[in-house]
């Protein structure tokens, strides 16, 4: 007989308690999920996020890059529509900068012939390498 052979031995009902009765000790226990197991779970799953694109054509697109970076996605904007309007585009530019630092987040060129920025929410950075 092992270690684990006293362990796992089963436990035989416990006999007579009257008259010739025998009753089975042996009950069976509800689980009940406790309040901190379903935190975990809630805590755990993994927050659904979008990398979502956005063509940026006059100012009115600068309120959707708001609202989505404070959702926690991620924009890419194209500001290629505006390449024909210099003036507005550094504008658009300045704009979009001010807004994603006012929020945390960050901003980077990613096209090196078309006009598009990369916009993170607060917890996620852009290396610059």
């Amino acid at each position: 007989m092992g270690l684990f052979d006293k362990l796992t031995k089963k436990e035989e009902p416990k006999k007579e308690l009257g008259a010739g009765r025998k009753k089975d000790f042996k009950r069976e226990v509800e689980v009940i999920p406790m309040e901190e197991d379903l935190l975990a779970k809630t805590i755990t799953e993994p927050e659904v996020r979008y990398i979502k694109k956005i063509v940026v054509t006059s100012y009115s697109d600068l309120e959707k890059i708001s609202e989505e970076v404070q959702a926690g996605n991620i924009i890419i904007a194209d500001l290629t529509p505006l390449e024909s309007k210099p003036e507005v585009l550094a504008k658009v530019v300045e704009q979009i900068k001010g807004i994603t630092q006012a929020l945390g987040g960050e901003t980077a060129k990613i096209a090196k012939h078309e006009i598009k920025i990369l916009i993170t929410p607060p917890d996620i950075k852009i290396y610059k390498g």
